[in-house]
């Protein structure tokens, strides 16, 4: 029986997270809220205590399985808390808006009573008996002329002033709403939070149902990947510093900016200086050389032009999986440079380790 068989029929729920790499993005600083039930179609479980246990490799590949999903799930929350940064943003300029208006309404106020006032003043004489009553002619025709005029214009600045009573009403309803989706998108944060906790609680479950020994095996299989992968990329970074740089200067200097952090541990939502989710790290690789990006995988998906898998240059952004959650840095041969999941490290991998989704060259 083939190893992936295994683990199906022996770690049932602990090997079926293949729904939970649906990526958060937002076309609107409307806010659009986030559906959390689609993030978990398939809960995980372990397995059952009748169950024969696991080998090492089964059980290394739960672990790995696991960690991969709370780290998909780290980006949810990345795009999440890039929604909201948003929204807070928006929230200030609607605010300030709200403030203008009501400056506004508070003068056309004082207007409108202005002119009420000068109507009552003259009530009780008409024109005519107040031209008789009148030592100056010239002046008082003078004011007629002006209220006048003030009386011809009264319908057009009480509706002017209704209009900016009515606008302030909407603004500041619209302020009410949005305070009201970021409160929810807060929730959001802290289900997330707990949903890759838990992926992680499970692996630490898994592990625990191990020996010593294959507890052991599995550390010294992680270092000898990692090793190895890393020894690659040096090889190819020495085969590059020989040859002409393909690409542009900023993609160069990101990707060296990553290869200073090898070695450095994934943290989730961090962006260094000495921790890193992988869009912490991509987004601080580029934010080197003077270009800005979000925090998040998805989002980063959506800022600067495509690139053909066969055209990819140092430096570009590479996103792998379906729904985009995860990102690396592309360092040549066919290999990227990421802060892979929860329990390991800023390192190289083959690109052909991870489901590809596309590539972007954002400067």
């Amino acid at each position: 029986m083939k190893l992936t068989a295994r683990v199906t029929s022996r770690a049932s729920g602990a090997s079926r997270t293949t729904s939970i790499y649906g990526g958060v993005r937002t076309a609107a600083l409307g806010l659009v809220s986030v559906a959390l039930a689609a993030l978990f179609v398939v809960p995980t479980s372990l397995p059952a205590a009748a169950d024969p246990p696991l080998t090492v490799e089964e059980a290394k590949s739960v672990i790995a399985r696991l960690q991969t999903d709370s780290g998909a799930i780290d980006q949810q929350y990345a795009g999440v808390r890039e929604q909201i940064k948003q929204g807070q943003a928006q929230l200030r300029l609607k605010q300030a808006d709200v403030k203008a208006q009501t400056d506004q309404v508070a003068r056309m106020k004082l207007q409108v009573g202005q002119v009420a006032l000068a109507q009552f003043q003259n009530r009780s004489l008409d024109t005519a008996a107040q031209l008789f009553v009148t030592p100056d002619t010239d002046k008082f025709l003078s004011q007629i002329s002006t209220v006048q005029k003030v009386n011809e214009n009264q319908n057009s600045v009480l509706q002017d002033y209704q209009q900016a009573q009515a606008d302030l009403a909407a603004l500041e309803h619209s302020a009410e709403l949005d305070l009201a989706a970021l409160a929810e998108k807060e929730k959001q944060l802290k289900s997330l939070t707990n949903a890759s906790d838990k992926k992680l609680a499970e692996a630490k479950k898994v592990l625990a149902k191990l020996t010593a020994d294959q507890r052991r095996k599995i550390a010294d299989a992680d270092k000898r990947a990692t090793a190895r992968a890393n020894a690659a990329g040096a090889a190819t970074s020495r085969q590059a510093s020989r040859a002409p740089i393909t690409g542009s200067g900023k993609g160069a200097k990101a990707l060296a900016y990553a290869k200073a952090q090898l070695g450095e541990p994934y943290v989730r939502n961090a962006a260094g200086p000495n921790s890193w989710d992988c869009s912490g790290l991509t987004m601080r690789a580029w934010g080197s050389v003077g270009v800005s990006l979000p925090h998040s995988s998805g989002e980063q998906y959506s800022r600067g032009r495509p690139v053909a898998k066969s055209d990819l240059q140092l430096g570009d952004l590479v996103f792998f999986y379906s729904g985009i959650s995860h990102v690396g840095l592309y360092a040549g041969n066919g290999q990227v440079i990421h802060a892979p999941r929860p329990g390991k490290s800023v390192e190289y991998i083959k690109m052909s380790y991870m489901p590809y989704a596309g590539a972007r060259r954002p400067g």
